[in-house]
């Protein structure tokens, strides 16, 4: 469903610290566009983001936000420098696979050093971030005051390197209100994904694919190349309950901790809810494997080993927690192993966390062998038995084509 919404560019947005008249109106417009596939993600972002804007705001926090309506102009023009980004590195990302192109030249490192600096030059210039901290700096980057904005941005701009660049590479960001007032630091930043305002990644390879979320959700918006901008594809996408795909990397087998292979011989073993035999994919691109198990079900793992990560790989601030919150928004579920991700409050900018990202069943079967209640075969709970043993008997009535009825709420199988 189009709206007039889609025919008034961005740039007419006013700038300031009031709402135009015009402006209120667009807002009030696109409140009552029902967020469908063929919106754009301006549109799905006047349509939805102040009510979750308005939900999250603070005590703390409301004092720098008093006006819904501004606050959605300026995440909008925020979001219009991160999307600008993703088009821009994506195009980089595609060329580098061209003989004799000018990316083609450039090694993997360039292209990442290269899509660090759109996307800072990006923010910054948009005028409405005050921190941004990347994957690729040590320390963050304060804004300066001039062009200082309301929102704390993290990111990893580019994913998956490779050389040659393959198909499977992505960039991740989080927004969070700026909590420290006129100056901002470090601190701002030190939130757990649980108080973000918005997140997404993005997927390189023949389109581009950019999951999005203000809380509302998760939706796919795909790039339409002849309007040079984000389609929603796909409205409110859900993480099926259980899948039979596992991600994680098994070359770390024989230096992962007792509980993790014995989780990892589970799974072997253990069929999914739904009585599939259960497989091992594993790209090595967090952004590909997560689109993989949030589109098909399963679990992404990365949990801690000897060689080299006692706490995991994986960043919580710009990785792991953006891709929490995406994941819980699509009914998944996400943890350490003992602890939910959206909670935790990062130590460093840099802190990094074990990972379990998936479906519900299959996060809470991986999970329980770090709780001591493993779901394993060895799990003594009558009615969790019962309804994979049912699970798995539905799925080989459906294997010799066998009728399945119900009546009074008795299931009858009729084999032969």
């Amino acid at each position: 469903m189009m709206s007039a919404v889609a025919s008034v560019p961005l740039e007419s947005l006013p700038e300031g610290t009031a709402f135009s008249a015009h402006g209120a109106a667009m807002i009030k417009e696109a409140d009552e566009v029902e967020s469908s596939v063929g919106t754009t993600i301006t549109q799905y972002v006047l349509s939805t983001a102040r009510k979750r804007l308005n939900s999250l705001q603070s005590d703390a926090t409301r004092a720098l936000s008093r006006h819904t309506e501004e606050d959605v102009q300026d995440l909008i023009t925020l979001l219009n420098s991160i999307t600008l980004a993703v088009k821009t590195v994506g195009a980089q990302v595609r060329c580098a696979g061209i003989p004799g192109s000018r990316a083609a030249a450039s090694d993997a490192q360039e292209l990442n050093k290269n899509a660090n600096q759109i996307w800072i030059d990006g923010l910054l210039y948009s005028q409405k971030s005050s921190v941004l901290v990347s994957e690729e700096l040590e320390d963050p980057v304060i804004v300066q005051k001039d062009m200082q904005g309301k929102f704390a941005v993290v990111f990893d701009p580019l994913t998956g390197l490779s050389d040659p660049p393959a198909q499977d590479m992505g960039a991740i960001f989080g927004v969070f209100y700026q909590l420290s007032g006129s100056t901002p630091g470090v601190t701002d930043v030190m939130q757990p994904a649980r108080n973000l305002i918005a997140a997404g990644y993005a997927l390189y390879g023949s389109c581009t694919v950019l999951m999005f979320s203000v809380g509302e959700g998760l939706h796919q918006f795909t790039l339409d190349a002849s309007l040079n901008e984000f389609i929603m594809t796909k409205h409110n996408v859900r993480i099926p309950y259980c899948g039979n795909i596992y991600s994680i990397n098994e070359g770390y087998t024989s230096e992962y901790d007792r509980e993790t292979q014995e989780m990892l011989k589970c799974l072997k073993t253990e069929p999914a809810l739904d009585g599939r035999a259960r497989t091992c994919r594993y790209i090595g691109s967090m952004v590909a494997d997560i689109h993989r198990t949030v589109l098909k079900g399963g679990i992404f793992m990365y949990p801690p080993h000897t060689r080299g990560y006692p706490n995991g790989r994986l960043k919580l601030l710009y990785e792991a927690g953006p891709m929490a919150f995406l994941v819980e928004q699509a009914g998944g579920q996400a943890s350490t192993g003992t602890k939910q991700i959206c909670e935790i409050c990062p130590d460093s900018i840099h802190t990094r966390v074990p990972v379990f990202l998936g479906s519900e069943d299959d996060v809470n079967l991986a999970t329980g062998f770090y709780k001591k209640t493993p779901w394993g075969a060895q799990n003594k709970d009558p009615m969790f038995k019962l309804r994979r043993t049912l699970s798995i008997e539905e799925k080989n009535a459906e294997k010799k084509g066998s009728v399945i009825e119900e009546d009074d709420g008795i299931i009858c199988f009729h084999l032969g």
